[in-house]
């Protein structure tokens, strides 16, 4: 194990923004045979999350920016980056009176990509942090490269079908999207309405888009899998959007290169913002977004020296915005809402203090609650992000979640449903689906079922798509919408793990899909092959073993030839390859294919490992050849070594491989291993997976019970048991008594209460 343990020291002096989520599918107690994971009709729970039911607070007057002579202007014509998004910063006032509230412009390390990126590409994205300079990075950057574009931004999404028809009609423009997120989700972008405007042979358009880390983060990880294999998918996921940017992303810490840069400039807010480089962005100084967070914490003392209500104005909206709810909301709202956040015996100022001081700009530059019209409100973005990053992030409370259920539209609910999901509370992502699927929103249904994906709530995800499917199909939905329902209906009924569902009666759905498919679509279109899939297993799973086998077989030859070698269709089909091979009777050949399916998709940043990993463990446990198991580690740990240093590892899919390494190194359940490594090595992934998604996450809770068992084999089984208790109480409340974590935690803790573990343990 020396070199194991070298690379592992490798690991611990990366730092945590190198892995930023916790692992996808890994619990592997609970995996007691192989064919384990949605590779056909459903996407791992996380990879489908991508639609955004964000919109803006507009006036019913709908209307595209406009200079000042009420037409869009000319790039050139725009000498203000704050009328467009840009943050405010403080004022500095001339000799002659005049006010300058926006810094001179220090060029950014990825400047001279930026441009070169809007020479070559119609649709360029700006990633980075809030304040990190983003936006002004993108307007000085257009401001070079198209001087002469007309420059149109839609207000919101309603506006986005005016914004693009004027584009069209222009020859040279740029589409401004600003908070890209903004602009995606229910009755927003798509890659069909802006595919034939920047691919447009007599015009030159160009989208210009920035989005957020913590939003881009969202879809990352989703993106690899279930978004470009069919025309509805990519309609419904926002995903589909980014996959046509070119994306460049600005770090919210400026490089040495860049304060020495900005050094030069004979400008005292950016001297006075360097003076906090090593902590701070100098664009996030500026933007006062640190100051703001630190003066909401500092707020929570008695009047007059703190300002409680105020306090609790901010908090309750900045928990509106971890619900889910984006936009602006009524201060009325607010009011109502504040008062849960109040904190018991202190003095409280008068609500018009607290209002005064929570919207009052600092230093002339953003303020804690952003006002909008008609008397609305939303928190900085800055705080919600920020308060996420913290240590020990306090939990939304109930009330909030109530009170935004009543709150909120059919499309933001969807939004709501997911934010609450991610929060570990399905009640009320459960709650959040009903209300969207009752309004009309077919996706609440497809949601569900990737909520549900490992909660053992088939039967209730079943009715949720039929009823999605007979809505569809009375509404004369599009066909290939109808054809994917149908396909999920039958991957949900059928085999979707080995000796499970009804694969009889799948076989029979996922052929007639299948034909539908290929009259309407054509025998090699995305949908038609991803309704292959399913009928792929359902064969297998009925005991036609190699003809399962033959049928992938062919899928990988067809999705190679026509939809590309990194395809969803071919990483599905290669899956089902291994799976098929192993029933077939060589465990061992498929042991081999799912480790190259692994490494491939490691290599190229997809996440969508973890059910890779978890067949890989049921068959070498099947198997039982001990030197099997060591070259696994070996080569997991090789492998997680290579794409450390080549800088592939994307969130999900490297916390898989940490944690699968940790429970592998440990000898999985009774196993000879080295303990103390595999402990350090879970340690290590719950401190970034705790930081990443908070303590109640249940990728965090799996994490949890892998470092109790290590914990008992180190000869601690008291802290083992206590550790699994609190887990299994947890997953119980979050997700009931039935989901299999729970179910898992409870094993591992009786595994090592004192009755069960009196005989001791092997502990080396």
């Amino acid at each position: 194990m020396r070199r194991l343990r070298g690379w592992w020291l490798l690991v611990i002096a990366a730092t945590a923004s190198a892995v930023v989520s916790l692992l996808a599918s890994s619990m592997p107690a609970l995996v007691g045979s192989v064919l384990v994971g949605a590779v056909s009709g459903g996407a791992a729970v996380l990879t489908v999350r991508a639609e955004r039911a964000i919109d803006r607070n507009v006036s019913t007057q709908r209307q595209l920016y406009t200079g000042e002579r009420r037409k869009p202007p000319l790039v050139h014509e725009i000498d203000d980056p704050l009328s467009i998004g840009v943050h405010l910063a403080p004022p500095l006032i001339g000799p002659d009176g005049t006010m300058d509230r926006c810094p001179p412009y220090t060029r950014r390390d990825r400047s001279d990509d930026l441009e070169r990126a809007l020479a070559v590409s119609r649709f360029v994205l700006v990633v980075g942090e809030s304040t990190a300079g983003k936006t002004r990075a993108a307007y000085e950057a257009m401001r070079a490269c198209l001087p002469d574009h007309t420059f149109i931004r839609p207000v919101g999404k309603p506006d986005l079908p005016q914004a693009l028809d004027l584009a069209r009609r222009r020859s040279k423009s740029v589409v401004w999207l600003d908070e890209l997120d903004l602009y995606l989700g229910v009755d927003g972008l798509t890659a069909e309405m802006i595919s034939p405007l920047i691919a447009a042979p007599d015009r030159h358009c160009v989208v210009l888009a920035t989005m957020r880390s913590h939003e881009r983060a969202r879809y990352s990880p989703r993106a690899s899998s279930g978004l470009s294999d069919s025309e509805r998918q990519a309609h419904r996921l926002a995903g589909a959007v980014l996959k046509q940017a070119l994306e460049i992303r600005i770090e919210r810490l400026w490089s040495q290169d860049e304060r020495r840069a900005a050094a030069d400039v004979d400008d005292h807010r950016i001297r006075q913002a360097l003076q906090h480089g090593e902590q701070y962005g100098v664009s996030q100084y500026l933007a006062a977004g640190p100051q703001l967070f630190q003066e909401w914490l500092d707020a929570q003392g008695s009047w007059p020296e703190g300002r409680p209500r105020g306090a609790a104005l901010v908090s309750a909206a900045v928990d509106v915005r971890r619900a889910g709810v984006q936009r602006p909301v009524p201060l009325s709202f607010l009011r109502e809402l504040h008062e849960g956040y109040l904190r018991a015996g202190v003095r409280l100022e008068s609500w018009e203090q607290a209002l005064d001081w929570a919207s009052q700009p600092l230093h002339s530059t953003s303020s804690l609650l952003v006002p909008a019209e008609d008397e609305q409100y939303v928190a900085f973005d800055y705080l919600a992000d920020a308060l996420d990053e913290a240590q020990g992030v306090p939990e939304v409370l109930g009330q909030t979640w109530e009170a935004v259920l009543s709150f909120v539209t059919a499309g933001d609910v969807m939004e709501v449903g997911w934010s609450a999901y991610f929060r570990s509370r399905m009640d009320i992502a459960e709650r959040a689906l009903h209300q969207a699927f009752d309004a009309g929103l077919l996706e609440a249904a497809l949601d569900f079922a990737d909520m549900m994906r490992t909660a053992g709530r088939d039967e209730d995800v079943v009715s949720w798509l039929e009823r999605a499917l007979a809505r569809a199909a009375e509404r004369g939905a599009p066909p290939e919408e109808v054809i994917a329902l149908r396909n999920r209906v039958a991957w949900w009924i059928g085999a979707r793990y080995y000796q499970s569902g009804d694969p009889a009666r799948a076989l029979d759905l996922a052929r007639s899909a299948v034909e539908e498919s290929e009259r309407l679509l054509g025998a090699e279109h995305a949908q038609t092959l991803m309704c292959r899939l399913t009928m792929v297993r359902q064969i297998g799973a009925v005991g036609r073993t190699e003809e399962a086998l033959a049928l992938a077989e062919q899928l990988v030859e067809v999705g190679t030839r026509v939809h590309g070698a990194d395809s969803d269709i071919v990483n599905g089909g290669r899956f089902e390859i291994a799976v098929w091979t192993r029933w077939g009777g060589n465990p061992r050949r498929a042991v081999e294919l799912w480790q190259e399916l692994v490494a491939d998709k490691t290599m190229i940043g997809d996440g969508g490992i973890g059910d890779a990993l978890d067949n890989i463990e049921a068959t070498l446990d099947e198997i039982g050849d001990p030197r099997l198991d060591a070259d696994a580690v070996a080569w997991l740990g090789e492998l997680g070594e290579r794409a450390l240093q080549e800088g592939v590892l994307d969130g999900w899919g490297g916390m898989a491989l940490f944690t699968n390494l940790a429970w592998w190194v440990g000898g999985r359940m009774d196993g000879a291993g080295d303990h103390e490594q595999a402990r350090e090595i879970a340690e290590w992934a719950l401190e970034v997976g705790r930081s990443a998604f908070g303590a109640s996450d249940a990728h965090v809770l799996a994490g949890e019970v892998i470092l109790a068992h290590q914990l008992g084999r180190l000869g601690d089984p008291e802290a083992a048991s206590r550790r699994c208790a609190r887990v299994a109480e947890d997953t119980a409340r979050i997700y009931g008594e039935a989901h299999q974590l729970t179910g898992w935690a409870r094993s591992v803790m009786r595994r090592w209460s004192p009755q069960d573990s009196a005989g001791g343990d092997d502990a080396g």
